[in-house]
Parts: structure tokens; C-alpha cells; sequence
């Protein structure tokens, strides 16, 4: 597997793997074309047989950054896609000067949860309620 920045070529093949995940909010194509032209977005993609089959999207400013967006094919999950391109972006922004990265999560998103907190994030605060569907989301931190 090849972990690399993503180009704003590959935009289109972010919105699909995007839109092939089980939450309900996803990024338009428009939504992608936007976060690449953002100065401080850090966008990566995994990559497995010349094929895209993830990515990772943070932004962030003055050594804060927020994980805005992760996710992988759903055919190659559990093959620790995930845990590679968080764990290569961590690594990658604390080299920058980075001192934090923060997500949300919905609760009941267990996978998820445990992605995170293996790599070492803890939760800092909960937002009741804060879905559609009634789950809260957890705010979640971590210092680099």
C-alpha cells in the first residue's frame, strides 16, 4: 500500500469512497473541490494496486488541527487502512509542528472509536443529541 497527498485530480474518487460509507453526511464533489484549494488542508490517499481505497482530510492552523474526514472502501476494511493513514498524518503534522488534533465522532460509531483511541486520542467532551438520528458525538483529542 502507497500513502501519498492526494491531488485535486483525484477528487472524484474521494467523493465515491466517501459516498460508499454508512453516515448520512457526505462531501459533494464541490465539497472536495473546496478542500483542496484550502491552504492549511492536509489530504492523503491510500493507495492499493494503482486503485484509491482511502483517505484522510485534516485542516488547521497554529499547531491545531481537526480530522475533518477519514474512511476506506468498504470492501478493504478491517485490513488496517484506516490506522496506516491516521497514524502516517499524525506523524506527519507533529514533524510540521503540530501540537493537536481533534475530531468529532457519533457514539455509535464503536469501529470508529476504537480506530481513534488505539491511535491514542481521548475523549475531552460530548455533544448530546447532536445527530439527526439523536446519538451524540464525541469530541475527541489528542496531543501530538
Amino acid at each position: 500500500m502507497i500513502i501519498s497527498l492526494a491531488q485535486p485530480a483525484q477528487a472524484a474518487l474521494l467523493e465515491q469512497i466517501d459516498k460508499s460509507q454508512s453516515f448520512s453526511a457526505h462531501w459533494t464533489l464541490q465539497d472536495w473541490q473546496g478542500e483542496f484549494a484550502q491552504p492549511t488542508s492536509y489530504i492523503q490517499c491510500a493507495q492499493e494496486g494503482g486503485q484509491v481505497v482511502g483517505f484522510i482530510v485534516l485542516r488547521g492552523a497554529a499547531g491545531q488541527y481537526e480530522l475533518l474526514n477519514l474512511a476506506v472502501c468498504p470492501q478493504c476494511t478491517r485490513q488496517g487502512i484506516g490506522y496506516r493513514l491516521l497514524v502516517q498524518a499524525l506523524d506527519h503534522l507533529a514533524a510540521q509542528g503540530a501540537q493537536e488534533v481533534t475530531l468529532e465522532v457519533n457514539a455509535n460509531n464503536v469501529a470508529a472509536i476504537e480506530l481513534y483511541k488505539k491511535a491514542g486520542f481521548v475523549k475531552r467532551s460530548v455533544r448530546a443529541r447532536f445527530y439527526s438520528d439523536g446519538a451524540d458525538a464525541l469530541l475527541l483529542g489528542k496531543t501530538l
